[in-house]
């Protein structure tokens, strides 16, 4: 199969079809013609083209209206339109069609040439930016989550080990890390995701609510039980259940709790019979439970059954250069953004969020950005609203450029990347190459492209291997 750009021209005049046909001839092209809109339809339903180019009259009917049919069913072929009046109206009216330039006849050979060598560049420019794009969020996500720093690459890894596997998880971190994302990412990236996946904020409700909102209960338990009543627990049988705020549950209930983790089964409020639950549990705090356990607040024997493995969320703070990453996740999450055409945001922004504090982590990172693009005009963000607390110089990490085309912005960050990592490694080539995940002779590659040396980053003559 041909690899070359396959065009299609669409045009009622035999001279100009034989005329545009010969002219691709001698270029590295396929093409096709149609004389009419059923056979350009008929066309583009068999193959797959790069770029149509459109007379704006085809036998009697408009060339525009084609234009938008196509931009509607295969966004993905660009239209340039031909037209013989010279109108800037109809300029106008294909450019808002979705026509990605026009030509006038009579045309010049090296017209038609120029203008369709730029749509095929601007195309092609597009899907190695999608195709970049694709790789960042391959490399650097697992579920909805997202991130460069070494630390939570480690937490992608355990998180999805975890998946695998049916232990009891507690997830720590301050509040607005992202404890509720990890549980969900556990539940639905592993074998437990055809069940449910029960969250309860144990902190949202009193004692008295909490029991019987975990266990049921069983029709006449108290007054007002009209009726019987499955608990959270019993829901999250073949699933999960996240205790979120789990170092609010008061000392009773922390040993009701405990004695269904060790049996697997429950008793509903004014029942006697036991119910068997098969879920995984997930609990999540942003306090010190080694603490509460020590000050009497938490039972040692429940803080050792919730906490067999540990996953640590690291604060905003320690991942500046997530940033990027996590802005550029909300602007193609968000409609308004993608409305707005809102894709960049200026030096100005940036560094107002790398240089603060984020007390608040990714939730107000969130909330920053979902006020910045209601007020944004035209496709860049400006500035945004945040506090003017700042960080200190060590932590503020380096300045980064999002007025940068991709492949620039792209290219400094390999540099900016490999230069930590020699810088880690004392130059040592064998645990650099360990740690990016590429093999020697890429990293030398890598390394001399953008013009370091190994060398430069040892001490002493030590870097762990060349």
């Amino acid at each position: 199969m041909s690899n070359e750009p396959r065009l299609l021209v669409v045009d009622d005049d035999a001279l100009i079809r034989e005329e545009l046909e010969g002219l691709f001839a001698s270029q590295p092209y396929e093409v096709e013609s149609a004389e009419s809109v059923s056979e350009a339809l008929e066309h583009l339903n068999g193959n797959e083209f790069s770029l149509a180019l459109v007379d704006v009259r085809i036998g009697g009917k408009n060339g525009i209206e084609l234009t938008k049919r196509i931009r509607d069913r295969w966004p993905e072929v660009d239209v340039i339109m031909i037209t013989g009046h010279g109108s800037i109206e109809n300029a106008v009216d294909a450019m808002k069609q979705g026509a990605v330039d026009y030509i006038t006849k009579p045309f010049q050979a090296e017209e038609i040439l120029m203008a369709t060598q730029k749509a095929l560049e601007r195309r092609q420019m597009r899907e190695e930016i999608e195709y970049l794009r694709e790789q960042l969020r391959e490399r650097y996500s697992f579920a909805n989550m997202v991130s460069r720093n070494e630390d939570m690459l480690e937490v992608f890894s355990t998180l999805e080990m975890l998946a695998r596997n049916d232990v009891t998880v507690l997830i720590t971190g301050e509040s607005g890390t992202g404890k509720e994302l990890a549980s969900r990412a556990i539940h639905f990236q592993g074998k437990r995701k055809v069940g449910r996946f029960v969250a309860i904020n144990c902190a949202a409700l009193p004692e008295n609510l909490l029991e019987s909102e975990l266990f049921g209960y069983e029709r006449g338990a108290f007054t007002g039980a009209v009726s019987d009543r499955v608990g959270k627990i019993e829901h999250a049988d073949g699933g999960t259940l996240f205790l979120d705020e789990v170092e609010t549950i008061s000392a009773p209930m922390q040993a009701k709790l405990l004695r269904v983790l060790e049996e697997r089964a429950i008793e509903r409020l004014g029942g006697n019979q036991k119910i068997d639950v098969d879920m995984r549990v997930v609990a999540a705090t942003n306090e010190n439970l080694e603490e509460l356990v020590k000050d009497g607040r938490m039972r040692e024997d429940f803080y050792y059954r919730i906490n067999v493995v540990p996953v640590h969320l690291p604060p905003l703070r320690e991942r500046v250069e997530d940033i990027p990453l996590l802005v550029s996740e909300f602007l193609r999450g968000n409609p308004l953004a993608r409305e707005k055409g809102l894709n960049r945001l200026s030096d100005k922004a940036l560094n107002q969020l790398s240089t603060y504090e984020w007390p608040g982590n990714i939730r107000e990172l969130s909330n920053v950005m979902e006020r910045a693009i209601l007020r944004a005009r035209g496709d860049t963000i400006r500035e945004v609203d945040v506090p003017t607390g700042k960080m200190g110089e060590r932590n503020a990490g380096p300045k980064l450029n999002f007025e940068l085309p991709l492949r620039e912005y792209l290219k400094g960050a390999e540099r900016d990347y490999l230069s930590r990592l020699l810088t880690k490694h004392q130059g040592g080539i064998t645990p650099c190459a360990k740690q990016a995940a590429v093999d020697q002779a890429t990293l030398h590659r890598k390394i001399k492209a953008h013009g370091l040396r190994a060398n430069d980053f040892r001490q002493n003559g030590r870097g762990g291997g060349s």
